[in-house]
C-alpha cells in the first residue's frame, strides 16, 4: 500500500507588490497555487492509494475566495482520480477561537476526502490502513491527546499525522505563534509512518517519520531547500522525495565593507549583481560593516535598478554602528514594501486600485528609503 505525504501548502501567502502578468494577481500568490497544481499532478501520476495533507493547507484561518477555489478545484481533481485524501488543520489555519469556525467544513461534503479539524484524534480507514488524524489544538494539548492513541489492530499498517514540533529536534521552528511541540515519547513506537507538519525543509528524523516540507519558499530562512512531496511505501517501509520545482531563491554572497570607500563598496555591489541570475528570482545581498557617513551617500536606488530583472531583491546595508541584521527565516514578516503590500491586497477595493496602489507605495517607499 502506497501514500503521499504533503503539506503546509499555504495557499493564499502572498508577498511583494509584483502581479503575475498572466493572473493579474499577486506573484508570490500565484507561485504557491502552481506548486500545489504541480504537487497535485504528481500525485496523479504516482497513483497513491491515499495522500495525506499534513497541516497548514491554507495560510491563515479566513482564506480568500481565490484560495479557497484553488483548493477546492485541486483536491477535487485528486478525488476524481479515485485517490482518498485525508486533511489535517495546521496552526496557521486553526482559529484562536472556536466560534471563529473552521473553513475545513466545506470539504466535508465531498467524496474521497476528509477534512479534520476538531481537537482529538480521527480514525480513518483506507484500503489496509487507519489513520490516525490529529488536527493542530491547544486544547486539550496535543500531547495529552497523543498519549491516548492505540494503534489499530484492524488493519495491517497504521499512520499517524501531526502539525507540531518534535521536542529534542532542531527540525522546526521555536517562534511561530500557536505552535505545539510534541514529546518524542509520547509517539507510539508501531506506528508504520508519521507524517508530520510545521517544518518547512523535508527530514525524515527517524526512520518511518518525516516532515515533507512545504511546497513553496515562504522566506530567506528556505534558501537552498528543496520542496516537494514524500511518496511512501507502507509495505516495503520506504519513502521517497519527489522535488517540486518552484521559484528560485537565494542570498548572494554578503560583502564585508570594513574600510571600503563608498565608491568600492558601490563598485562590490555591482559586481556581485552582475554575476547572479537574477532573472524572476527573490535574492537578497547583505553590506556588513558600513560606516554610516558611506551608507549615507551610497548610491542605493542604482544599485537596486540594476537588479530589475528579480521578483525582489533585498539590498540590506548593515551599518558598522548598528546592531547584527537577523536572518529571516519562514516569516511572513519582510520589508516595509512587503508590509504596505500586505495591507493593501487585504483592502476590499477593486483590482485596478489596487494594482495601482501597489504602483505608488512602492516607487514612494524605495524614494523614502534612500
Amino acid at each position: 500500500m502506497r501514500l503521499v505525504h504533503i503539506s503546509d501548502t499555504h495557499l493564499g501567502f502572498f508577498a511583494y507588490s509584483r502581479s503575475d502578468p498572466d493572473l493579474g494577481i499577486n506573484q508570490r500568490e500565484a507561485d504557491f497555487y502552481r506548486a500545489f497544481a504541480q504537487a497535485i499532478d504528481k500525485v496523479i501520476a504516482l497513483k497513491p492509494d491515499v495522500v495525506v495533507h499534513a497541516g497548514d493547507l491554507f495560510d491563515g484561518v479566513r482564506p480568500q475566495n481565490r484560495a479557497i477555489d484553488v483548493a477546492l478545484r485541486q483536491l477535487i481533481r485528486l478525488s476524481e482520480s479515485g485517490t482518498e485524501i485525508v486533511l489535517i488543520s495546521g496552526n496557521h489555519s486553526t482559529p484562536k477561537m472556536r466560534e471563529t469556525g473552521n473553513i475545513f467544513r466545506i470539504f466535508e461534503h465531498l467524496d474521497g476526502i476528509h477534512p479534520v479539524h476538531e481537537p482529538g484524534v480521527a480514525e480513518i480507514v483506507v484500503g489496509d490502513a487507519t489513520i490516525h488524524a490529529i488536527p493542530h489544538s491547544a486544547n486539550p494539548p496535543m500531547n495529552e491527546v497523543l498519549s491516548l492513541l492505540q494503534p489499530s489492530k484492524l488493519t495491517r499498517h497504521n499512520v499517524l499525522m501531526l502539525h507540531a514540533g518534535i521536542e529534542g529536534s532542531s527540525r522546526y521552528r521555536t517562534d511561530h505563534i500557536n505552535q505545539q511541540l510534541i514529546a518524542p515519547d509520547n509517539i507510539p513506537k508501531d506506528m508504520d509512518y508519521v507524517a508530520l507538519g510545521h517544518y518547512h525543509e523535508f527530514a525524515e528524523l527517524t526512520k518511518g517519520m518525516c516532515y515533507s516540507g512545504s511546497t513553496e519558499r515562504l522566506g530567506f530562512g528556505e534558501v537552498g531547500q528543496r520542496k516537494g512531496i514524500v511518496e511512501v511505501d507502507l509495505d516495503r517501509g520506504t519513502t521517497e522525495f519527489h522535488e517540486l520545482d518552484v521559484r528560485d531563491m537565494y542570498d548572494i554572497e554578503s560583502i564585508d565593507a570594513e574600510g571600503l570607500t563608498a565608491m568600492e563598496v558601490f563598485g562590490e555591489v555591482k559586481s556581485r549583481l552582475e554575476d547572479s541570475p537574477l532573472e524572476g528570482a527573490i535574492a537578497r545581498l547583505i553590506v556588513a560593516n558600513v560606516r554610516s557617513d558611506i551608507a549615507r551617500s551610497l548610491d542605493t536606488l542604482s544599485l537596486k535598478r540594476m537588479a530589475s530583472s528579480a521578483l525582489y531583491f533585498d539590498l540590506k546595508i548593515q551599518r558598522a554602528d548598528s546592531e547584527p541584521i537577523r536572518e529571516q527565516r519562514d516569516s511572513t514578516i519582510d520589508s516595509l514594501e512587503h508590509e504596505y503590500g500586505l495591507f493593501v491586497e487585504r483592502l476590499n477595493i477593486p483590482d485596478e486600485r489596487k494594482k495601482r496602489l501597489l504602483s505608488l507605495g512602492a516607487s514612494y517607499l524605495t524614494e523614502g528609503s534612500e
